[in-house]
């Protein structure tokens, strides 16, 4: 999995960049992870906190990754709605799940 952040500078000739392809994000880290399933709890959670859980993830606890950033699976692109941390782990509440094709 690749965690993401949008790029906040505009293409060389002005355009906008399109946060719904890698190519236009700012790599942070590339990370291993294990799916977790969502129980009825985390649906309560996202639900009170105003997103749709899509997935849940647990990797590694990285303090730099934040809510609001992108994580790439596969050709999937999910938005970071959540996080949930101990001391050595991370649990991330993915909303969205948008493929995408690179088309360069």
């Amino acid at each position: 999995m690749g965690i993401y952040t949008e790029t906040r500078t505009p293409s060389s000739f002005g355009a906008k960049r399109n946060p719904s392809v890698p190519y236009d994000l700012d790599a942070l880290v590339r990370l291993f992870f294990r799916s977790c399933s969502v129980r009825d709890q985390d649906y309560e959670v996202s639900e009170r906190l105003g997103f749709t859980c899509s997935a849940k993830i647990c990797t590694h606890n990285i303090q730099a990754v934040k809510p609001g950033m992108k994580a790439v699976i596969g050709a999937t692109i999910y938005g970071i709605a959540h996080i949930d941390r101990t001391n050595t782990e991370m649990y991330l509440y993915l909303e969205g799940g948008v493929p995408y094709v690179d088309a360069r």
